[in-house]
């Protein structure tokens, strides 16, 4: 502070201060009462000696009665009113208005109290409106992930979503996801934010360095204090993030991985709170993947099992064999050349290998017939896509696979079967999979008819590009064709 600064920076003594409000109350009080009986007290004893008072002292008392006493009456009410103003915003504020303030506009004292309740309530606000953030953040979180759990294949977006959450939460910069492999030996980097892209490869094994102590430990880990790793010991990820926490994830006895955050310059400090939070969190995802894992098992079983009677029907003709396997190949190929996201892909690939389950219950003169059909057997073949939608529907988890199987029959213009859908009404899915289907079934030898060749094959996709087909499929799938030559050869019988 300059020497020439005499400004004093300590707050005034309050008892140095005017007391304006107390002021108007007793000018009110002296107005009103005080002053009118010294003035009468003054006329009479002036009048005491025998004289009677004349009317000039009687208009002189009564006129100073009525100046007065309606000075201090208008004096009083201004008072009155500014507490009664106050009365109503403190009222409001109490029944939930946080956004009301008191007016400042009144008297010193009352003006101070204001503006003190004011800065109290605007502190209120201010954590509110947090908590709601936080509490908004808290409900998009969990909604990604009750999102994520109906579709375990794809579990990238909500570790994301998940990290950054907590990340806000917190105040944190910098942290890293890490997952547990299967087989439980090593522990890599699923989503990172803050940290170098080289490090998202780290890998380190199971106990090793404080992520794989934290995980072999289960045991919630904090770097801030002092360390029993040697420098040697850690990655470059964990060397990183020099204060940090890493808390293991854990769900029915088993750490299923590692969550790691870091504080790099010291914004603030977690609390109590905070960690309780975060190992609250990291075990509500753990039992998410867990969740995930289950429904991949129970998938896959029932998956399997339904593809071996998938495979059963098609073994009942000679000239089906295969068939589900191809479509499912090919399929695969073109969502692939689509650039198509993995869990589209692994979803695909199952209906796709599903497609043909409604056939399971066709009488033999229809599924091996090789003649004409007989007079239901048009109506019987249209609806094995419903007969197949209705084999998977009572399993949950594969509940969207059936709008798959359901349409793969649709075509394009709107002429297909059995709702009729046309363009992208019908799931981009099926008709990936009517393309395959359709090729598949032209290349490979019938009783009716020989296997058309590769070439006349292609020369009716193109044919049908837009009447029964997706043009962009179709345009994909020949360009696989052109650059494989040993791709879509006809299927003997």
């Amino acid at each position: 502070m300059s020497g020439t600064d005499t400004k004093d920076p300590r707050p005034a003594d309050p008892g140095s201060r005017t007391e304006t409000l107390a002021r108007k109350f007793i000018v009110a009080f002296s107005a009103m009462f005080v002053v009118p009986l010294l003035i009468a007290v003054y006329l009479f004893t002036g009048t005491a000696g025998g004289g009677t008072p004349n009317a000039a002292q009687f208009a002189i008392l009564g006129l100073s009665v009525v100046l007065l006493g309606t000075a201090g009456f208008l004096v009083t009410l201004s008072v009155v009113r500014t507490l009664l103003r106050a009365t109503r915003d403190s009222e409001a504020i109490a029944a939930g208005n946080i956004s009301r303030r008191l007016s400042t506009d009144a008297a010193p004292e009352i003006s101070e109290l204001a503006k003190n309740f004011n800065r109290v309530t605007s502190r209120l606000q201010q954590t509110v409106e947090t908590l709601q953030t936080s509490k908004s953040q808290m409900q998009a979180l969990l909604a990604h992930v009750c999102a994520t759990g109906s579709r375990p294949g794809d579990m990238t977006g909500m570790f994301d979503v998940f990290l950054k959450t907590l990340l806000s939460l917190t105040g944190l910069q910098a942290g890293a996801i890490f997952l547990v492999s299967p087989d439980g030996k090593i522990l890599r980097v699923r989503v990172s934010i803050g940290l170098s892209e080289a490090l998202n490869t780290t890998v380190i094994p199971f106990g090793d360095g404080i992520v794989g102590w934290a995980a072999s430990h289960g045991r919630m880990v904090t770097t801030s204090h002092s360390m029993p790793w040697e420098e040697g010991e850690l990655t470059e990820l964990e060397k990183s993030m020099p204060w940090a926490l890493h808390i293991p994830m854990t769900s029915s006895g088993r750490v299923r991985g590692v969550i790691s955050i870091s504080l790099r310059d010291g914004q603030r400090d977690l609390t109590g709170d905070d960690m309780l939070m975060i190992q609250s969190l990291a075990n509500q995802v753990a039992v998410t993947l867990e969740n995930a894992e289950l429904k991949r098992r129970d998938e896959k079983t029932y998956v399997e099992t339904v593809a071996a009677l998938a495979a059963a029907v098609e073994a009942r003709d000679r000239y089906t064999r295969g068939h589900s396997r191809r479509v499912t190949e090919l399929s695969v190929e073109i969502a692939r050349r689509m650039e198509k996201p993995d869990w589209f892909v692994k979803d695909l690939e199952s209906a796709a290998l599903l497609h043909d389950i409604g056939k399971i219950g066709f009488p033999d003169q229809i599924l091996c017939s090789a003649g004409p059909l007989p007079p239901d057997g048009v109506r019987v073949i249209q609806e094995h896509p419903l007969g197949g939608e209705n084999i998977l529907k009572p399993v949950g988890s594969l509940a969207r696979l059936c709008p798959i199987v359901r349409h793969h029959h649709e075509r394009f213009n709107g002429t297909g079967y059995p709702d009729g859908l046309k363009g992208e009404e019908i799931p981009i899915a099926a008709r990936i999979i009517s393309v395959a289907d359709s090729f598949d079934a032209m290349i490979s030898a019938r009783p009716y008819r020989a296997p058309r060749s590769r070439e006349d094959a292609i020369g009716e996709l193109v044919r049908c590009r837009g009447i029964q087909f997706d043009p962009s499929c179709v345009d994909t799938f020949i360009g696989y064709l052109k650059e494989r030559a040993d791709a879509g050869l006809p299927v003997p019988a």
